[in-house]
């Protein structure tokens, strides 16, 4: 499963016919001039207390610096930057940096700088020392960068000077990286220093005064700060439950691309391609849609394309197997005009990711995105994102890892009972006469034995009569008296 998921990894990364316009997420620092406490991940301070000088000015304003990297993008990464310093500080031409190793500059090597200057109230971006995939220019002192960055923005009409700005991922594909045509990833932090030329004078937060301007000379590579905000609680997302899940025509789809299957997000970032991707859903198709999680450790998938109905989404996430779908907490990104020409005026772009961790039983399972929707009248319901079978199709199997649970047996059939005859019901027994006594039995032979079994001489004699026993103990009684009385008679007449 290894070569072929190596296969579909690289077969991801043919350029396909749909290019895409990157732009933040909406959780993401807005450019616009005004910095909000907690919009940016990280906050550096200079100050004159913390610099270290190569020129041997004193710096005599402070100037904070906000980094901020897209921690849930996918495909378009960016680093956000805002500067901000007091305008009582500042001086025509100072110019504000950022030094980085974006990967692995050898130590002996300049880092790459980005640089800020201010000057007649506009604001100029250089690239220094690399050629990177925005610009191929690795002037030293500086290559104009200003109109290939795409947002950008100088405020100094108050206070303060304000520098924000949205860096593409490009600028940061640089040597190696380049020529090979694969692209930086952002992780939750990253190597960079702090520098500034104010009144011409060039200062820095670094522990040492540059004298060598290399990697190793600098301390770059030791000075790893965070540039990614922390994960928000209940990111897994929430459940829904009962609810009856439509195909994509059913629920009145009008269009929908998927575009990029995203695996382990950075753990396999060469995924990512420079500003194309496309036909995600036919190429897990020619692979049977199958993916082994037995051999290789797999947190999380990702479904990323786009979307519209005849109704707005209003949330989105997937569906494991027939369980409750989980909607996520910011499956929706930024969408272009195109993306809302194709689809229509709800159509949006998405992220659905989809956390397998808890998914360790050995058994397949089907995994599907799904989208809530609302119409006109307020009432729920939602979508599979199944247009078609093979080419527009959100869904795949993820063989888990971890032993299946023994098979149970199934239980035998019992043998149905062989059904018994009815017992023959006996006549009642026949009462018989009681017996004669001596008398009435005088000159009569004896009579067989009654047919039925003789009763119980126990029995109660006030609900029968006498019993059996004491009537022949009568009959003998008299018989015996009569015998004593006919001696006496005979003897008398003798006499």
């Amino acid at each position: 499963m290894k070569k072929v998921f190596a296969i579909i990894v690289a077969a991801i990364m043919v350029i396909s016919l749909f290019p895409l316009v990157g732009s933040a997420a909406s959780s993401n620092p807005a450019v616009d001039g005004v910095i909000s406490e907690g919009e940016y991940a990280a906050t550096f301070e200079m100050k004159p207390d913390n610099v270290q000088t190569w020129t041997g000015g004193t710096l005599d304003t402070n100037i904070t610096y906000y980094i901020n990297a897209e921690r849930d993008a996918l495909l378009f990464q960016v680093l956000f930057v805002g500067i901000v310093t007091p305008k009582a500080g500042f001086h025509e031409g100072d110019t504000y940096q950022l030094a980085f190793n974006p990967g692995n500059i050898a130590d002996d090597q300049a880092p790459l700088f980005i640089s800020f200057v201010v000057r007649n109230h506009q604001l100029t971006i250089l690239q220094h020392n690399w050629e990177t995939a925005l610009l191929d220019d690795a002037n030293p002192a500086g290559a104009d960068i200003t109109e290939l960055v795409p947002e950008a923005i100088l405020d100094d009409e108050g206070d303060n000077i304000i520098i924000e700005v949205r860096i593409p991922q490009a600028f940061f594909t640089i040597g190696s990286d380049y020529e090979e045509g694969t692209g930086y990833k952002f992780s939750e932090t990253m190597k960079l220093g702090l520098f500034a030329v104010i009144a011409g004078q060039g200062y820095t937060t670094l522990p040492t005064a540059p004298t060598t301007w290399t990697v190793s000379a600098l301390g770059i590579n030791d000075n790893e700060v965070k540039i990614m905000k922390d994960v928000e609680q209940g990111g897994e997302g929430t459940v829904v439950q009962g609810v009856e899940i439509l195909d994509f025509y059913d629920a009145e789809g009008r269009n929908m691309s998927f575009d990029t299957f995203f695996v382990n997000r950075v753990q396999l970032d060469n995924i990512i391609m420079e500003n194309s991707d496309g036909g995600a859903s036919g190429k897990l198709e020619a692979y049977g849609r199958e993916i082994d999680g037995r051999e290789d450790t797999y947190e999380n998938f990702t479904f990323r394309g786009w979307a519209g109905f005849n109704a707005p989404m209003i949330g989105a996430g997937y569906q494991i197997d027939e369980e409750d779908p989980v909607l996520l907490d910011s499956p929706f990104k930024a969408t272009e005009a195109a993306v809302q020409g194709a689809g229509g005026e709800y159509a949006s772009r998405l992220e659905i990711e989809v956390d397998v961790t808890g998914l360790q039983d050995g058994r397949l399972h089907e995994i599907r995105a799904v989208v809530q929707l609302q119409d006109e009248d307020g009432e729920i319901y939602y979508s599979y994102l199944n247009m078609d079978e093979a080419n527009n199709n959100m869904q795949f199997y993820y063989q888990a890892p971890g032993d299946p649970p023994p098979p149970t047996a199934t239980p035998e059939p019992t043998a149905t009972p062989e059904p018994t005859e009815a017992p023959v019901v006996t006549d009642a027994p026949v009462v018989t006469e009681a017996p004669k006594t001596t008398e009435e039995n005088h000159g009569e032979e004896a009579t067989a034995a009654p047919a039925t079994q003789p009763k119980d001489d126990t029995k109660d004699a006030t609900k029968g009569g006498l019993p059996t026993g004491a009537i022949i103990g009568i009959v003998v009684g008299v018989v015996v008296v009569a015998a004593i009385v006919a001696g006496i008679l005979i003897a008398k007449k003798k006499k």
